[in-house]
């Protein structure tokens, strides 16, 4: 420690996936975008950049809002991003823990705004279709790559065909059951008719993603995407990069990666380019193993929002698709927990209790409620009934998202990862419509969505809060219990 320099009381990293040339410009971010050039719930003041042998960093005074404790913040423009507190009042582990959740939803922010400067291509070295630039994706291809839910939302549509039908000749007694064949079928190929001829198919012999990204000028970004001869030259780059990546030991890609795209005619800056290469087939066969299962179908999506769903209804039958967004933004032990919550659900075969309950619920509706109670056909209390049926269903969603990311945080062994990888996957409803960063306040509302997961914050601090010394026996039993008092103290303001 130098003179006059207070002492170090708490490190901590923070991941970001943008070149380190690019975090230089995080102080301006915070004074231009942040509200009054504030990160929220903290005191802040003496915002500067500066250099040292160190490295070049941030450094500003702070504080809670509410509190006396005073510090001082260092962040280093390095990937990741070292966060040193330094007070000569101790360490404050309460102010540490949300600073640390602070940085990291302005860290997001930040890249999120850095995206709208970045081209992102992305290739799986041994499959030359994909050294194409990308085309949309079919509308079967679209289907297909959803959830259980919207499948069976699909299947609705149809069903109403099918009902037509049948009462036209005279069988619509029968169309009930026709309509949950049609609902079984869809729900049984889902997986493998996501995965059928998919160009983005991982295997155990073309395991891999590699990522580029390129941060274009300032203000340039709309040439590179409407410019037919800028597109020409990022196709040729893009080829190229494909053709000698093979030999391109992962050090040396971003310097090789600038010189592909000078030779294209486009001229780049290598300090302006990250490059990534993730064993994806890697990581699901991990988990897999430690799942005691056998590695499913794997999909990329080019979907760039983060997200992954294992759809299919056997163990057998399952494909894991994962969306292009969620290798871009999670690091690979990230990615690696989200696999795992969602073989959980395939090992538990939760897409069967799901489909369970529902077709239960509509064969009871049509064969004995319409008949015991004909008033319930009518539209005044049919979708009232509906919606309450359905939500109690996604009620039931939730106790199996909770009981899956449980597992997931025990099996693997990572809790408080699968706990940053949610914050990263819902900042921006972690911030604005949950107010995670202000605790005291009801959260009744959000328990309330039609949504079989339960609200982020509760599965933050249950996974925040998990004891691996000493994890439940029973994870499903846990899980019920865990959402029903969540669920009834969510009302209560501490």
């Amino acid at each position: 420690m130098s003179d006059g320099e207070l002492p170090v009381v708490h490190r901590f990293t923070v991941e970001t996936e943008l070149p380190s040339a690019q975090l230089h410009t995080f102080p301006r971010f915070i004074r231009e975008q942040m509200a009054f050039g504030q990160l929220p719930g903290i005191r802040m003041s003496g915002l500067e950049s500066y250099a040292s042998p160190q490295g070049h960093y941030l450094q500003f005074s702070t504080g809670p809002e509410r509190g006396n404790y005073d510090a001082q913040v260092r962040i280093y423009f390095e990937r990741p991003m070292k966060v040193e507190i330094r007070s000569a009042m101790g360490p404050n582990e309460e102010f540490a823990k949300h600073l640390d959740d602070v940085l990291l939803f302005a860290i997001e922010f930040f890249e999120e705004h850095a995206r709208q400067s970045m081209i992102s291509l992305a290739f799986l070295p041994g499959k030359s279709e994909t050294a194409e630039l990308r085309k949309s994706g079919g509308i079967a291809r679209a289907i297909f790559s959803g959830n259980m839910m919207s499948l069976f939302l699909l299947s609705i549509l149809i069903g109403v065909f099918i009902i037509a039908i049948f009462e036209a000749v005279g069988l619509a007694q029968y169309a009930p059951v026709a309509f949950l064949v049609l609902m079984l079928g869809l729900v049984l190929s889902a997986g493998r008719l996501s995965a059928w001829r998919s160009t983005w198919r991982i295997t155990k012999e073309v395991p891999e993603v590699v990522l580029v990204q390129y941060t274009v000028p300032q203000g340039e970004l709309e040439k590179y995407v409407s410019d037919p001869q800028t597109r020409d030259k990022i196709r040729i780059a893009k080829r190229q990069a494909y053709e000698m990546f093979s030999s391109c030991p992962d050090d040396l890609c971003a310097d090789r990666m600038a010189e592909v795209f000078r030779q294209a005619g486009i001229q780049v800056d290598p300090k302006d380019f990250l490059v990534r290469r993730i064993n994806v087939y890697g990581i699901v066969e991990r988990v897999a193993q430690k799942f005691g299962l056998s590695v499913p179908a794997i999909v990329i999506t080019q979907e760039p929002r983060p997200n992954a769903a294992a759809t299919g209804f056997t163990k057998n039958l399952g494909t894991m698709l994962i969306t292009m967004g969620l290798l871009v933004q999670l690091d690979e032990k990230e990615v690696e927990l989200v696999v795992g919550h969602e073989l959980s659900h395939l090992r538990s075969g939760d897409p069967i209790v799901l489909f369970g309950l529902i077709a239960t619920e509509y064969l009871v509706r049509f064969y004995v409620f319409f008949k015991v109670f004909p008033a319930l056909a009518s539209p005044i209390i049919f979708f009232p009934y509906l919606i309450a049926v359905f939500w109690g269903i996604f009620f039931v969603g939730k106790f199996l998202e909770s009981r899956a990311d449980l597992e997931a945080g025990i099996i693997l062994g990572k809790p408080k990862v699968m706990a940053e990888s949610l914050k990263k996957i819902g900042f921006r409803r972690l911030i604005f419509e949950e107010r995670f960063l202000e605790p005291n306040v009801s959260r009744f509302g959000e328990w309330l969505r039609f949504d079989p997961h339960p609200p982020l914050y509760f599965r933050i601090q249950r996974l925040e809060a998990l004891d691996l010394s000493n994890p439940p026996k029973h994870t499903f039993l846990s899980s019920i219990r865990a959402v029903a008092s969540g669920f009834v103290h969510s009302g209560r303001a501490p």
